[in-house]
């Protein structure tokens, strides 16, 4: 199109030809391409953001429950009886802190369930660790409780005593999904700890 003054109106003649000419395309197509490059980088961007808050808030459920799971076995106990260690050495007769992969919590003698075991097993298809629980004072744990388990640090309270004498226990989880790791913590006390023999 090319425009022309008469006067007080422009005129707008037109050329036969409709077609692009090169510099028209040679200049479109960078503008076009950043464009595009720009709507990717956000959308990739955005899904990123997503899956990582996927799976942080998959690892807040998992230590939410498994907490609150534990909270109600813990404190209903009069102490603990047995911890083995990451490495297979008891440590229940210590008061350092350990990461564990079982540990027994021992219920008043009138109770029908004697005590609460927790253990870790690796899982076979992840780089993770499953936490179990079952009702006793020997033997292991078959119902699956979590996953996604880095570790599982435990230190008595107060901790100049040893697990077996304490009056509670604090215990930190580490979660791992797809490269992301959120610790948790609490300190939990055994409320017939008194009813120790």
């Amino acid at each position: 199109m090319i425009g022309k003054w008469k006067g007080k109106f422009l005129f707008y003649y037109t050329s036969q030809n409709n077609g692009f000419i090169i510099i028209e395309v040679l200049t479109v197509l960078p503008i076009l391409s950043m464009i595009i490059f720009l709507v990717f980088y956000a959308v990739s961007s955005n899904i990123n953001n997503i899956s990582k808050l996927d799976s942080e808030i998959e690892m807040q459920q998992q230590a939410q429950f498994i907490l609150d799971f534990m909270e109600s076995k813990i404190i209903e106990s009069i102490g603990v009886s047995y911890l083995q260690d990451i490495e297979g050495f008891q440590k229940h007769n210590t008061n350092e802190r350990v990461y564990i992969s079982k540990i027994i919590f021992k219920n008043p003698p009138e109770r029908s369930d004697k005590g609460y075991i927790f253990s870790l097993s690796k899982d076979s298809k992840n780089n993770y660790y499953n936490l179990k629980y079952g009702i006793g004072l020997t033997g292991g744990a078959a119902d699956e409780l979590g996953n996604y388990i880095d570790g599982i640090e435990v230190e008595p309270i107060p901790s100049d005593k040893k697990y077996t004498e304490a009056n509670g226990i604090k215990i930190k989880i580490d979660l791992k999904v797809e490269g992301n790791i959120l610790t948790f913590e609490n300190s939990y006390y055994f409320r017939n700890s008194h009813r120790r023999n």
